[in-house]
């Protein structure tokens, strides 16, 4: 019996991850497992049925079987889409992969702030050519990530209006209109400062199509910044930040022991922070939220 008869054998019981997989065909590699999988995934006799969530890393994980899905055909890979990138920001990375526009509607995607490159790249990839997927950046260089990238100040956004069906943005709302030391004179904007972010954010309101959504991740907390360079928002200033659009979802995580963990808006509200200015995290709270232009 080859190794696809062997994967599909077991399939035919019970849903079963790539992990899971491996361990009852332990004379496999885990790479050969996965061919298996991916080749049998492409001729539609294997498919993703439902999710399990990874208890060490807290990341949602594929489970395959013979049967047709059961969960919408939107949900993507998480496993392959996080395959060797930082683990740092999973908790982000997921809340994008559960609210990104569905993989059979064809939709332009903005990307603002980039210092998702290899994120966007993934899913750029995975999206079956049915999404545009435009970066913008006021800093990055410009290469070959698999999608466009440009040069161009998310306060001063050079596309018309209602283009985008969807904006990703994480953590880089903070960052807008602060001068870092490292902005050519030619792209900064007068209006930069302290309501930089109120400017981006009326921008990315007018390149989103009505209707259009808004994926966005800040830190959050009650921490006093030293050095302005980043902003940190509580529940009041990300109320006014976002007053424009109607909220879809909100989740917060706290890191807790190196590890992002779900945690309730009454808890982000109550931690109480030192001062991370000079440390890995803006926050130890990161607040995700699915917004819709009204």
């Amino acid at each position: 019996m080859d190794i696809e008869q062997k994967v599909l054998s077991l399939l035919r019981s019970i849903p079963l991850d790539r992990y899971s997989i491996y361990r009852m065909i332990s004379t496999e590699s885990k790479f050969t497992i996965s061919k298996a999988i991916n080749n049998l995934q492409q001729r539609g006799q294997v498919h993703v049925v439902k999710y399990r969530r990874d208890t060490r890393t807290g990341i949602s994980i594929p489970l395959y079987s013979v049967y047709h899905n059961s969960e919408k055909d939107s949900e993507l890979h998480t496993r392959d889409v996080f395959e060797g990138m930082t683990p740092d920001r999973y908790a982000e990375y997921e809340f994008v992969l559960r609210n990104l526009i569905s993989l059979g509607i064809k939709a332009k995607i903005l990307d603002v702030g980039c210092s998702t490159l290899a994120f966007s790249s993934k899913i750029s990839n995975l999206s079956r050519s049915r999404w545009e997927i435009i970066g913008i950046d006021i800093v990055n260089e410009i290469g070959s990530q698999g999608f466009p990238l440009i040069l161009m100040d998310a306060m001063n956004i050079g596309f018309k209006s209602k283009t985008f069906d969807q904006v990703i943005c994480l953590s880089s709302m903070e960052h807008i209109g602060f001068d870092h030391g490292i902005i050519a004179p030619k792209h900064k904007v007068l209006s930069c400062g302290i309501n930089g972010d109120a400017v981006a954010m009326n921008e990315i309101w007018r390149v989103l199509k009505d209707k259009g959504t808004l994926i966005l991740t800040v830190p959050y907390g009650r921490l006093i910044v030293k050095q302005l360079d980043y902003r940190v928002y509580h529940q009041e200033s990300l109320t006014i930040l976002t007053n424009m659009f109607s909220t879809v979802k909100k989740e917060f995580f706290c890191l807790k022991k190196g590890k992002w963990t779900e945690c309730t808006e009454l808890e982000a509200d109550n931690s109480t922070l030192l001062d991370y200015s000079h440390q890995k995290f803006h926050s130890e709270i990161i607040a995700c939220l699915l917004l819709e232009k009204k």
